[in-house]
């Protein structure tokens, strides 16, 4: 199977860092989600169509774990490679791997559910499957196309 995986990129700026001009966990994880929005585009789905159109009305993170492992600082160029790592019903795992330069600055895994509105379930919303054709852009088999 190939998995579809892509790179974004992020400098560093003096709004990102601490005191000490390290990069701020909260921003990192902010960066995160930037990457995995970047992923869904690379294959045509754009949140804010897909979420006005309830298709589905979000991927609320269920849970999440970060390693830091390099530190960020101000003015490095960071990458971070996206993947969905996999589809379990109506939960998909997403990891990605960020670098500073050659070196592994963090990992993160998220758990996300697929959610859409429904009025008569008690918090407004249901998790339902990840549809087949949206795990098709991320998971294929070898040798075909997209």
């Amino acid at each position: 199977m190939k998995i579809h995986r892509t790179v974004y990129k992020h400098r560093v700026t003096f709004s990102d860092c601490d005191p000490a001009h390290m990069a701020y966990y909260p921003r990192i994880l902010e960066w995160f989600d930037h990457s995995t929005d970047h992923l869904f585009r690379s294959v045509g789905l754009k949140w804010e169509v897909m979420f006005a159109r309830n298709e589905p009305q979000g991927m609320p993170l269920l849970d999440i774990s970060v390693q830091f492992k390099f530190p960020c600082r101000f003015g490095d160029l960071i990458s971070i490679e996206t993947w969905i790592d996999a589809f379990e019903g109506r939960k998909f795992t997403v990891k990605h791997e960020m670098r500073n330069g050659d070196n592994l600055a963090a990992t993160c895994r998220e758990h996300r559910a697929w959610v859409l509105l429904d009025p008569g379930s008690p918090r407004g919303i249901k998790a339902v499957p990840v549809p087949e054709h949206v795990q098709k852009l991320f998971h294929r088999e070898a040798g075909t196309e997209r």
